[in-house]
């Protein structure tokens, strides 16, 4: 049975959905909350500085929504605002182009209820693409059942700093965190350029006892907006990688140190992804460089080698 809302009570949910000219997409992610079986939340809609509608009209699809008018300042200050303005004992994330999964709120809100221990749950994500006409395939053939729905996945349970370092799994529009968690480990940090969601779940995951679920709560939608990037000189993941060792090391709060040469591989292999996408898409300066950084740290050498000089000719001959 539907909790019953009350307008002016504080929710127990708060859900945070940044927009920047999401004007598209934004009704449909809004019903994908709003339709949840849980209820007993609101959703906080942070216009970014958008020019393509009238979004304070979105407070009028329910009394549940709130939306916050602001000038263009990017994802992490938008998130941030809503963090600040939320009244929920939980807080959770979704983007306005994306959706949830019917059940989704109810099983990570029942969970943290039954688990006082644990302080974040998150789950899979399924990557939705459009056809090749351009229309979206009906996402629903993805939902898991109501059984596979609330399915944990004890591989990753725990204090999981070492494994979030390895390789962030928790994206944004899956977790559900409880509020004294933000308290703690502090918003976005609003000058990162790129990795603000990974530094982010790196410094909640130093405070709190995090528990994966094995099935698709969210559907991500890749388009043309989400999936271009502009090319840039500056490797934020070898950077954050860095400072989080420099920071916390290499251990859980708990102990369990992760293999320094485990460590240096993963560093070793962001200089590589990085050095290679610049190889092929960007300045070959910059690739050679990175594939230096990369066979400093032994990954994979032969190709990170092959890869600095083909850098260099083609650098040579630019």
């Amino acid at each position: 049975m539907s909790q019953p809302v009350q307008r002016d009570a504080a929710p127990m949910v708060s859900v945070i959905m940044p927009a920047w000219n999401a004007m598209r997409y934004i009704h449909a992610a809004i019903d994908s909350v709003l339709s949840q079986s849980y209820r007993d939340l609101e959703l906080i809609v942070i216009n970014d500085g958008s020019s393509d509608g009238d979004y304070a009209a979105l407070e009028r699809i329910d009394p549940r929504v709130r939306v916050i008018d602001g000038p263009r300042g990017g994802v992490s200050r938008a998130r941030n605002l809503g963090m600040e303005q939320a009244r929920g004992r939980y807080l959770a994330f979704i983007d306005a182009d994306d959706l949830w999964v019917p059940g989704k709120l109810k099983v990570q809100v029942d969970y943290l209820e039954a688990h006082p221990e644990v302080g974040i749950v998150f789950a899979e994500i399924h990557r939705w693409r459009p056809g090749p006409d351009g229309t979206w395939p009906d996402p629903s053939e993805h939902y898991p059942d109501e059984q596979a729905l609330a399915r944990t996945n004890p591989e990753w349970s725990g204090w999981m700093y070492t494994r979030i370092l390895m390789g962030c799994t928790l994206g944004m529009i899956t977790p559900l965190m409880r509020h004294e968690v933000y308290r703690q480990a502090g918003g976005f940090d609003e000058s990162m350029e790129r990795g603000e969601d990974y530094d982010f779940w790196l410094r909640c995951s130093r405070h709190a006892h995090i528990q994966g679920f094995s099935s698709v709560m969210a559907i991500y939608r890749i388009h043309p907006a989400s999936a271009m990037h502009r090319m840039i000189e500056r490797n934020h993941l070898a950077e954050l990688l860095e400072r989080a060792r420099e920071r916390w090391g290499l251990s859980d709060p708990d102990g369990h140190r992760l293999p320094a040469l485990h460590y240096r591989y993963r560093l070793g292999r962001a200089h590589f992804d990085h050095g290679y996408t610049h190889y092929w898409s960007g300045d070959p300066a910059v690739a050679a460089r990175e594939f230096a950084q990369s066979l400093r740290r032994g990954c994979l050498v032969g190709r990170s080698a092959a890869f600095w000089m083909l850098s260099q000719v083609k650098r040579l001959r630019g």
